[in-house]
């Protein structure tokens, strides 16, 4: 059974905490905040260098390699460009895990209508049918539900490449004080076996073949789930496409 809203404190309700647990809570925001720092910069720099000059010799040399050279050249740039993915979803996630909470009535359907939109806008001979079930709604951050969106939509639209059409539907229900969103897809699918590590950080179901990212996707959609006291849950059929299944507190004018 999901926790009750009412009987759960905020998670920026500092006055709900006992002083120990919210002195820990601080220093691991604080260490956290090290963290993704030293990833921004440190990280960052010495890798934007690499790929730099990888770029530059690739571009002013390229010609003069022979191909084994040209090959090893290519392999250093498409290195370098997948580390600053993994960092960028990194920090992705610590941003995720440590932002304060801003709580308001979210409209759901706007999130979804605008991500979608801009995946079309993206790819604008690609055909699709798109549904989004007017008037969802929750309580949360819009910011942070606007990313899970995002995130969910993407993964919907990336595995479905193989489809001559994109087919994706956005609907929900009220289940007491609870709004749950389904995210419905027919793409590629995946196998319902490894369902249980799928938001996990770094876990990936599909290939690089088929764009399998850098596996931090669903574990930044997991944390924001999380954050609003709320769960993620996904179905599957390899082939026959996948349902994401998030729950989130409903409005609390209505809840």
């Amino acid at each position: 059974m999901p926790p009750d809203p009412a009987a759960v404190p905020p998670p920026g309700d500092a006055d709900a905490r006992p002083p120990e647990a919210e002195r820990a809570l601080q220093m691991l925001r604080r260490q956290q905040e090290i963290l993704a720092h030293g990833i921004s910069h440190d990280l960052r720099a010495p890798l934007r260098a690499i790929a730099g000059y990888a770029q530059i010799l690739v571009a002013g040399h390229g010609e003069g390699l022979d191909p084994r050279g040209r090959d090893y050249l290519d392999r250093i740039c498409e290195a370098a460009a997948r580390m600053e993915e993994l960092i960028e979803g990194l920090l992705m996630l610590s941003h995720a895990a440590r932002a304060p909470l801003r709580e308001s009535e979210v409209d759901l359907s706007l999130l979804a209508e605008w991500s979608l939109a801009e995946l079309q806008d993206a790819e604008p001979g690609r055909a699709a049918e798109i549904g989004v079930q007017p008037q969802l709604a929750a309580w949360g951050d819009e910011r942070l539900l606007k990313q899970l969106f995002e995130r969910l939509l993407h993964n919907a639209w990336k595995f479905s490449a193989e489809r001559d059409r994109v087919r994706i539907e956005v609907r929900g229900e009220r289940r007491g004080g609870r709004t749950v969103i389904s995210i419905v897809d027919h793409g590629s699918g995946f196998d319902m076996r490894y369902a249980d590590r799928m938001f996990e950080p770094f876990q990936r179901l599909h290939g690089p073949e088929q764009g399998g990212g850098h596996g931090l996707g669903l574990a930044v959609v997991q944390c924001i789930a999380e954050r609003h006291e709320g769960r993620l849950w996904a179905e599957s059929t390899p082939g026959s496409g996948s349902v994401f299944h998030v729950e989130l507190p409903a409005p609390r004018s209505s809840a």
